[in-house]
Formats: C-alpha cells, sequence, structure tokens
C-alpha cells in the first residue's frame, strides 16, 4: 500500500513538474519579462487508479530575469493524509529560438529533498528535470508540445525497488482563444510509469477553461482523465483542479 501511495504522489508530483498554466500539463514558451513576477496557486482533487483519492495543491512564484529568461520556485503539498509539503523544485526557462509565429524553450529544474519520504511526500534526495518546449501561434489557436525527462533518486530502498529512477512524458495541448478573457483548452499525452512493476504506460487526456477577468488575473478550471493502462495503480483515474494566476 506504501509502495502504491509513493507512487501516486510521485506521478502527481511529475505532472505538475512543468508547471505549465493551470490546469494545463503541457507548458508553454511564454516568459515574464524583465523584471516582472507571476505567482500561482492551484488545487487538485484525484482519484488514482488503486481507489485512492488525494487532494494535493502548488504554490509557484516565477520572476522575470531577462526578457526570454524566468527563474521559477514551486511548492507541491498534500492536503490529503498524510499531509505536508513535498520536495520543492527550483529552475529556469529560457526561450532560445524565436520565429514569426512559433518559439522553442528549454527548461532545467532542480528536485529538493524536502519532503518527509517517510510519509510519502518526497524522494528524500535530491533530483532533476529537463523539458523542451515548442509553440505555435495562429491567432486564435495556439498549440504547444513537451519532451520532458525527469530523474529521481530514493532514500529508502523499498522506493528504490518500486520505482524507476528515469521517467520520460511527451505531450501536447490546444489553446483557443474565444475572446481576451476566455480561452478554451486541450491536453493530450502519456508518460512512462514509475511502477517498477508495470511496463505499461499511463495517458491521459485533460480539457478545462481560463478565464482572465484583467490582464493581470487569471481564473482556471479542468478536468483530467486516464487513458488505458488500467493495472497503473499510480495512474489519475479523475483529476478536478481549479487555480488562480496573479502577474504583477
Amino acid at each position: 500500500m506504501r509502495a502504491r501511495l509513493t507512487a501516486a504522489l510521485l506521478l502527481c508530483g511529475l505532472t505538475q513538474a512543468a508547471y505549465a498554466a493551470h490546469p494545463l500539463v503541457t507548458d508553454d514558451t511564454g516568459t515574464q519579462d524583465t523584471g516582472n513576477s507571476q505567482l500561482e496557486v492551484n488545487a487538485d482533487r484525484a482519484r488514482y487508479g488503486d481507489a485512492t483519492r488525494r487532494t494535493t495543491s502548488a504554490v509557484t512564484y516565477t520572476y522575470g530575469a531577462l526578457r526570454n529568461l524566468d527563474v521559477f520556485f514551486n511548492v507541491p503539498m498534500a492536503l490529503s493524509s498524510p499531509s505536508g509539503a513535498g520536495d520543492v523544485s527550483i529552475g529556469m526557462k529560457w526561450r532560445f529560438a524565436e520565429g514569426d509565429n512559433s518559439s522553442v524553450a528549454f527548461k532545467p529544474e532542480l528536485l529538493l529533498p524536502s519532503g518527509d519520504e517517510n510519509k510519502a511526500l518526497g524522494t528524500g534526495k535530491a533530483g532533476f528535470g529537463l523539458t523542451l518546449i515548442g509553440n505555435w501561434e495562429a491567432a486564435p489557436w495556439t498549440l504547444q508540445g513537451n519532451v520532458a525527462l525527469t530523474f529521481n533518486n530514493y532514500k529508502l530502498q523499498a522506493d528504490r525497488d518500486a520505482n524507476r529512477t528515469a521517467l520520460w512524458r511527451v505531450s501536447a495541448a490546444a489553446r483557443y482563444a474565444l475572446n481576451e478573457q476566455w480561452q478554451l483548452l486541450g491536453d493530450l499525452g502519456v508518460s512512462r510509469n514509475n511502477e517498477v512493476s508495470s511496463n505499461s504506460h499511463p495517458a491521459y487526456f485533460l480539457t478545462g477553461v481560463i478565464y482572465s477577468p484583467m490582464k493581470t488575473l487569471d481564473l482556471d478550471a479542468g478536468i483530467r482523465f486516464g487513458l488505458g493502462c488500467s493495472e497503473c495503480t499510480a495512474q489519475i483515474d479523475r483529476q478536478f483542479g481549479l487555480g488562480l494566476t496573479w502577474r504583477f
């Protein structure tokens, strides 16, 4: 039971590791511009393949160091028992290539062992992640894609035996702007199963909406569905989330 719970939490952390515009999993190449800040707060209620239900949250602060370079600090939290902070991550997003309608960014991040591994809130050791991001825009559509790698190290022998160290994710998302205030979202992806006991890989489909009552504020909601991999105990079967983003 503990191994399944650990796997579920780690998978949840992986799907938020890119820290895309909530509720999306797939990140975009957008940055805050020099001197600007962004604060994101979100919460998700998920049911996993083993019928476990959990509520998680995350707070992310992003600062625009350059026009095309952001640095960020993310704190994930488990609100269900066992509750507490997870493994904090710090990183950057660098948009290194830009065209008329397209752009490419690279995002490395360091995962710090701040969560209590004995409560399945973290791995107990530092890890790191790398994400390659592509964007293409043709108003009112925006398309974005990710190829992500995450490397987890585990302090506890039970976690090392139950979970893979190297994980990957491939995903793509589309945003459709109805007007200046409303966006419709769709996101589809697949990731490597972190459970050593299974060679099947969990996939997902997510749909949602972002409402921007002002240019500095976004409110969002989304629902996510697990696809295939019925034996994946850590796969999110259903998830509903709400979020708020404030730019200043």
